[in-house]
């Protein structure tokens, strides 16, 4: 077990490959075992990969406080420390794209590219509007379990796979699903980790980047939440974080990295343009 003391807390990490350093930082509550199905082996190919455990899951520690995106992005500038690395590609998903955004914002010279895949508004909707967490969640999780709950979220092609896919390819969701699971602790960690979404205006923040940009959303991602959609939100950060690219991948829906190959492609193309080298 490998992890870096961070003073007030332990964070577990695993490192892959050579090349140029890539953090791969995850969504809310999922822990780094997630990117080990596809993303890690695709990506060490031709780069190091740094997966970890945020705090409050899986093998890092689960200190009561610290769970909002600039808090995150302190762990993983204290992680990036610890292990000697002064420069990276930063890529998150979903609560880890605003991770990596704060990130990019308070060290760019750390952050030689930044990419945003499937991530969120924020504190608030497309609209301007105050976003909440939803309600129903907690009720979902008393009813069907916790277990249940976590995999339901992976585990359909409503929202997380194109329904091709996800017939097609039922061992990679199974995985995706379980690795998933593996991370969690308690549904009060869960819940401090939905709720730090709403610790970052993402939308609000993205003119501040000053580092190349990868905007990376499925294009069929566009189940509304809670007054947003990831798709509706990666055109808007196009639009407002300076000079960003934008990929919608085809035939894709939440699940960016896994929902096919897609994402991955996309996501090492344009590292490959952007070597550490050039601005």
């Amino acid at each position: 077990m490998t992890s870096a003391n961070l003073g007030d807390l332990d964070i577990y990490y695993e490192i892959k490959g050579a090349g140029e350093a890539v953090l791969l930082a995850p969504a809310s509550w999922w822990p780094a075992a997630a990117w080990n199905v596809g993303v890690v082996p695709f990506l060490s190919k031709r780069f190091k990969t740094i997966v970890f455990d945020c705090r409050g899951t899986g093998r890092s520690s689960q200190p009561k406080d610290g769970y909002t995106v600039p808090q995150f992005a302190q762990d993983c500038l204290g992680l990036l420390s610890h292990l000697g690395v002064s420069r990276c590609h930063a890529v998150g998903f979903a609560l880890g794209g605003q991770i990596m955004q704060a990130m990019a914002i308070a060290r760019p010279e750390v952050v030689a590219t930044l990419t945003i895949a499937a991530s969120g508004a924020g504190t608030k909707t497309l609209a301007g509007g105050e976003r909440t967490l939803s309600p129903d969640t907690e009720r979902e999780i008393q009813t069907i379990g916790f277990e249940r709950y976590i995999r339901n979220y992976i585990e359909n092609d409503r929202m997380a796979f194109n329904r091709q896919f996800y017939r097609e390819h039922s061992g990679v969701v199974s995985a995706l699903a379980g690795a998933v699971w593996s991370g969690q602790s308690t549904v009060e960690m869960f819940r401090r980790h939905e709720e730090a979404r709403l610790s970052w205006d993402t939308l609000g923040k993205a003119p501040e980047v000053r580092v190349p940009t990868l905007i990376l959303c499925g294009a069929d991602d566009d189940v509304a939440r809670r007054g947003s959609t990831p798709v509706g939100t990666a055109h808007r950060l196009a639009e407002l974080t300076p000079g960003a690219e934008l990929f919608l991948v085809p035939n894709t829906k939440h699940m960016t990295f896994w929902d096919g190959d897609g994402g991955l492609r996309a996501l090492e193309e344009f590292l490959l343009r952007h070597p550490m080298g050039t601005p």
